[in-house]
């Protein structure tokens, strides 16, 4: 693969999109749910200077700016369109530092250990050439002691497998799995690839040390399937509820979405 014309096909896909992106992710109760679930996360380490991979809109960029303590929060992302829109915000919010670029380019742009933090909401290194080198150089931007608060969409989603089973549909059912995967659009097709646990882990594990993992939508509905379980009713209560105790079993990472921290050894 050759990460270049990749990461450009990349930018081409969401460059279509960053128009509409912000509205619709904010109409969507799931995804403003689990964003929320994110964030706070993050905010159990050090967020004195953040770096965000994949800032799209910059709607996570905005709310850490804002946030008591906070001083910088850099952001990487591949997308000129989307390096527009937040570079417009970031003239009224001194403390944004948007970058167009990807994971690969930290050091290109960041000092050796100048991060307390690195987020990474709903799949951004999903669309990375060459996570392993990515990862090596989001290490080392981070300070001794600093975390990556990663989250991926998850190869083993056994919902959709089953389901898609169900309805006869068994090219779906399996699309997770392959080295390819096409993303969410039934129309346009997004070259992505979905990792197992143990993959990820054996990218992180060199230069980090596992701390945290954790799924989300288990069982409740995925975000595009937020109609299924409509805000603050009772189903929705349920199974997010139901969702927080299997995070802790072997059932962890059957949902769409899963959670890591890893954090730079002192």
């Amino acid at each position: 693969m050759n990460a270049e014309k990749y990461h450009k096909s990349v930018a081409d896909y969401y460059d279509e999109e960053a128009e509409s992106f912000e509205s619709r992710a904010n109409d969507n109760h799931v995804l403003m749910t689990l964003r929320n679930k994110f964030r706070q996360l993050v905010l159990r380490g050090e967020v004195e200077h953040l770096l965000e991979i994949g800032y799209g809109p910059g709607l996570d960029m905005v709310w850490f700016a804002g946030v008591e303590g906070v001083e910088t929060v850099s952001g990487l992302d591949i997308t000129p369109e989307f390096h527009k829109i937040v570079s417009k915000k970031a003239e009224k919010l001194s403390k944004m530092n948007p970058l167009l670029g990807g994971p690969e380019d930290s050091t290109k742009y960041l000092e050796a250990n100048s991060i307390d933090t690195i987020y990474v909401f709903f799949g951004a290194l999903n669309t990375c050439a060459e996570l392993e080198k990515a990862v090596a150089e989001m290490s080392k931007v981070l300070k001794p002691g600093g975390r990556i608060v990663a989250t991926f969409v998850n190869k083993w989603y056994a919902f959709d497998i089953i389901w898609n089973l169900m309805m006869l549909r068994p090219k779906k059912a399996i699309a997770r799995l392959r080295d390819v995967w096409g993303g969410y659009s039934p129309t346009r097709f997004l070259a992505s690839r979905c990792y197992s646990s143990r993959q990820i882990h054996r990218f992180f594990r060199t230069d980090l040390k596992k701390k945290l993992r954790l799924g989300y939508c288990i069982t409740h509905p995925a975000w595009y399937r937020h109609h299924w379980a409509p805000y603050q009713s009772l189903r929705s209560k349920f199974l997010y509820a139901l969702d927080s105790v299997l995070q802790w079993t072997p059932f962890w990472n059957l949902g769409e979405y899963s959670l890591y921290v890893y954090e730079k050894p002192e």
